[in-house]
C-alpha cells in the first residue's frame, strides 16, 4: 500500500496573489534571494497573462518554518473549497 505524499492542484495565479496578501501562505526563510531582472519579471507575468504555461509552484503546510522576515510561520488555517 502506498501512502500519497502531494497532490496536484490547479490555482489562478489571482487565487496565489489573495493567498499571499491574506498571509495565508508565505515566503520561507529558507528560499533563495530574487535573482530575476526586471526584464525577466516582465516577460513572466506577460506569460501569464497570454495563458502560456510557466512551470511549478511548489508548496507545502509547515507550521513551524521561520519566514524571510524572522517571523514563525502562523498555523495553516482551514479552507473550504
Amino acid at each position: 500500500m502506498t501512502i500519497q505524499r502531494y497532490s496536484v492542484n490547479q490555482h489562478p495565479i489571482q487565487t496565489l496573489l489573495t493567498w499571499v496578501k491574506s498571509n495565508e501562505i508565505a515566503i520561507p526563510e529558507i528560499q533563495r534571494p530574487f535573482v530575476w531582472s526586471t526584464t525577466q519579471v516582465r516577460d513572466f507575468i506577460d506569460s501569464l497573462y497570454a495563458g502560456y504555461p510557466v512551470g511549478y509552484l511548489i508548496a507545502w503546510r509547515n507550521p513551524n518554518v521561520r519566514l524571510k522576515d524572522g517571523r514563525v510561520s502562523p498555523p495553516a488555517q482551514p479552507r473550504l473549497a
